[in-house]
Parts: C-alpha cells; sequence; structure tokens
C-alpha cells in the first residue's frame, strides 16, 4: 500500500451551474400578467432539468466522499436560481445530510447581468419574503459584494465577476492540508456569470469556455491555495467545462450561451471554434441568459 505522503491531496472544487429552463422563454405568454417580468420562474423543463442535475452532483459527491459539512452552496437571489437550487438540493439521496442541513446562501454578486438598466434587478423582494417559500435560505449571509446598478452590459460585467472570482477564492480558502477532507462549492449563476466565473477562476479567455446550456455544470478544482483553478478543456470528452449530458431534455429556447459578440457576427458567439456545444447555438432561440 501506498504511504500516506503518496496519497493524492485533498480536492477544493467549485461547480458552476447554470440555471434550468426558463418560463419566460418557453411560455412567453407569462410576461403578459407577471408582476415582477424582469425575475421569471424555471418552466416545468427546467425543474426537471434541476432535479438531474441534482441527482448527477449527488452521485459525484459520494463516491468522493464528501460530507455534508464540506459543502457552501451560493446562488444567485434570482427566482430562476433559487429554484433550480432547491430542486438540486431535494434530489439528493445517496450524500448523506446535503438535503437536510446546506443551507442556500443568496449571493449577490453572480446575479444577472445588466442590460436594461437595472430594471429586472428591481424585481427582486427582499430576502425576508424569499425565505417564506425557500425554507432552505440562508437570510444572515453576506454576499462578497453587491454590484453597482446600473452595470456595464460587458465591461463592467467581466470587471464584476473577476472580482467575485477573486472574493470567493478569498473567503472560501483551501483547507485540505488541515481537515484532510474534500471540500465543495457549488454556485448556481446565470449563463454570463456561468461562463465568467469559469473563465476568470481558470484564468482563461471566453474562447476556451464552452457556451453555458440550461444546467449546465463547469467544474474547477485546485489541491492547494493557489488563486488559478484548474478546467477541463473544452474539447475534452465527457469534461466538466458546460456538461450537459446528464440532462436529458435540453429543451429549444433556453439555449446554450456564450455570446459577448457582435450579434451581427455569428450571433454574437465568442466560445471555443469546436466547442461540444457550439451546434447548439444553431437551434431556433429565444434566449440564452
Amino acid at each position: 500500500a501506498a504511504a500516506p505522503d503518496d496519497a493524492a491531496p485533498p480536492q477544493q472544487s467549485i461547480f458552476v451551474v447554470r440555471h434550468g429552463d426558463r418560463q419566460d422563454y418557453s411560455h412567453p405568454e407569462w410576461k403578459e400578467t407577471a408582476s415582477r417580468r424582469g425575475d421569471p420562474p424555471l418552466s416545468d423543463l427546467g425543474k426537471r432539468q434541476a432535479r438531474e442535475t441534482g441527482k448527477f452532483l449527488d452521485g459525484i459527491l459520494h463516491r468522493k466522499g464528501v460530507a455534508a459539512e464540506d459543502v457552501t452552496w451560493l446562488s444567485s437571489p434570482f427566482l430562476r436560481c433559487l429554484q433550480t437550487s432547491d430542486e438540486m438540493l431535494s434530489s439528493f439521496r445517496k450524500t448523506e445530510g446535503v438535503a437536510e442541513t446546506v443551507l442556500i446562501r443568496p449571493e449577490s454578486s453572480v446575479w444577472e447581468i445588466d442590460g436594461h438598466g437595472g430594471a429586472a434587478h428591481a424585481c427582486l423582494p427582499d430576502l425576508e419574503e424569499r425565505a417564506c417559500y425557500f425554507p432552505r435560505l440562508e437570510p444572515g449571509h453576506e454576499s462578497l459584494f453587491t454590484p453597482d446598478l446600473p452595470e456595464d452590459n460587458r465591461g463592467g460585467f467581466f470587471d464584476r465577476i473577476d472580482r467575485a472570482a477573486r472574493a470567493m477564492t478569498e473567503r472560501y480558502p483551501y483547507r485540505g492540508d488541515v481537515t484532510g477532507r474534500d471540500e465543495v462549492i457549488v454556485v448556481v449563476s446565470h449563463a454570463a456569470g456561468c461562463v465568467c466565473m469559469a473563465k476568470s477562476l481558470a484564468g482563461l479567455t471566453l474562447q476556451d469556455v464552452n457556451a453555458a446550456p440550461p444546467c449546465g455544470v463547469f467544474r474547477l478544482t485546485r489541491t492547494s491555495d493557489s488563486s488559478t483553478w484548474e478546467l477541463d478543456h473544452h474539447s475534452e470528452k465527457g469534461g466538466m467545462n458546460g456538461h450537459s449530458s446528464h440532462v436529458t431534455e435540453m429543451g429549444r429556447n433556453t439555449i446554450p450561451w456564450n455570446h459577448f459578440g457582435d450579434k451581427a457576427i455569428d450571433r454574437g458567439y465568442t466560445g471555443p471554434p469546436r466547442s461540444k456545444e457550439a451546434g447548439s447555438n444553431e437551434t431556433v432561440g429565444v434566449g440564452g441568459i
């Protein structure tokens, strides 16, 4: 048997997950009567996608022997992300204690990109109201920071996610050398947030990050206190760079998204030239974030 010093060091992982299918994209008529048009819920398909993603992560954590006490769950405070988080946690069965004890920490630093002068964000209720419908919510959580609004649709957003990635790395330091255990952080965000968070944590470019599909998963890992995390190459078969094979039905309206460019050129696509998700961006769809 190998000596203890030869064993692989404990791993800290960040699973960045996009929310599931949006109700307003699958059912545009929803906006006709909605009082909070900027804060749409998941569709029924989106809820199914979230449950499948929860089962998928449950299997990974169970195989790695991760304890519930070593799981931190962060979520954008938008409804579709909180619903995704809640459905995912409810689907944990194998990793003991996660469904029962892990709380959702509302994290404003990873909320939606602002392309409408703060109008969507103005729809958000206070966290006390959210907690009435999401008992798992940890209302006392202090976000890494609350972004200023309105926010520049590109440059300001990139800077914001860079700052969030640095702050997250600092607030949740690598502790494996002390605890001897694997640790996991789950971050549920939006397409733009997922792509840029993966880019920032791994020190890569947009062209290195696959488009984020509904409930797509990006896994970042480190085994030391390095500020740079590892991300699978975009071409790796079965890799967790926008992984989506755990989702049985993708839908056609909430499309895979990495589209920060000029909309007149390839619909603004800015991901890898031969991304495994790139073909999906050619399907008919109405929105990505």
